[in-house]
């Protein structure tokens, strides 16, 4: 991956961040993002790159374990 890619991640997980305590839509966001920066990737590592950076948001609600 170039540089100019791993900069591009960095701004969609700046946007996804940003948005995502925002009562607005995030993935909606990152999908704008993305048609204005096109990050040079196959559509299936987006789909993927979509839920995994999405995860810790999603994580975060999750209740934790009974000890």
């Amino acid at each position: 991956m170039s540089f100019i890619e791993i900069l591009k991640v960095i701004v969609q997980g700046i946007v996804e961040g940003f948005t995502e305590w925002l009562p607005i839509s995030s993935t909606g966001h990152m999908f704008l993002v993305d048609e204005i920066i096109h990050m040079d990737q196959p559509k299936e590592y987006l789909d993927v790159f979509f839920v995994v950076i999405q995860l810790g948001a999603i994580l975060a609600v999750v209740p934790p374990l009974p000890a």
